[in-house]
């Protein structure tokens, strides 16, 4: 039976965990895609974009595709440095869906760097109309699940903030609403894709829960200790 590999991390932060990060890929054989759920830069530092990907390219190669969602540090007005830095190395945009084929699987990713409960300070003074910003997020990921169901054989929603509060088990339960949204969790329960990968809850102590039929993970670096590893399999019927 055909199995796709799938590596996956967030939260690299480079330089901030990037030793960490390198570490982490020692021990790791090249997947068939590895996915980025955000913040791999620090604080909009996007030249540590290059640094991440030569990183990945020492270690596993090139053979596979890179593909990633923007995260919150990944600054709005740096996003087009990234794009423009990471040339056709990797598959970086935001609120789009991309259709893999791998191992003779359809695999359609949706990416997006999700919502919050209540916007953080910074938030407020910067971005206009972010209330109307998350909302359109939710309905736009929504949409994209909706049109990809029965056209491939799994379905991914990779995104920064968290779907659920489940996984952000570890940190302070008042902090959820700075951590994620309860729209993608509805999101999540309607649609019902095969599997969420999202970051940014660097102290959660639970990094594996199940939503409906849809497996979740956080695969923050700084939670998780690792590079996550994960593999779909070939539906017994297409």
């Amino acid at each position: 039976m055909n199995k796709v590999k799938i590596l996956a991390v967030a939260d690299v932060h480079s330089p901030r965990y990037l030793e960490e990060f390198v570490s982490a890929l020692a021990n790791l054989e090249p997947p068939d895609v590895f996915l980025f759920a955000g913040d791999m830069i620090n604080r909009g530092n996007a030249e540590e974009y290059a640094t991440v990907l030569d990183t990945i390219e020492k270690t596993l190669g090139s053979s596979f595709p890179v593909i990633g969602c923007f995260g919150n540090e990944e600054y709005s007005e740096v996003r087009k440095d990234i794009i423009s830095i990471v040339g056709d190395r990797m598959l970086l945009l935001d609120e789009k869906s991309h259709i893999l084929e791998s191992k003779g699987l359809k695999i359609g990713i949706v990416r997006t760097q999700g919502s919050l409960d209540k916007a953080t300070s910074w938030q407020r003074r910067n971005i206009p109309s972010v209330k109307g910003v998350f909302e359109r997020r939710a309905k736009r990921a929504a949409s994209l699940l909706k049109k990809m169901k029965g056209k491939v054989d799994h379905r991914i929603l990779l995104m920064h903030y968290s779907p659920c509060l489940e996984t952000c088990e570890g940190e302070d339960t008042k902090a959820f609403s700075w951590l994620g949204s309860r729209k993608f969790y509805t999101v999540v329960m309607e649609h019902q894709p095969d599997l969420v990968i999202h970051g940014h809850v660097h102290n959660s102590i639970r990094h594996e829960v199940t939503i409906g039929s849809t497996l979740v993970r956080n695969v923050s670096l700084p939670a998780v200790g690792s590079i996550t590893e994960l593999s779909l399999w070939e539906p017994k019927t297409h």
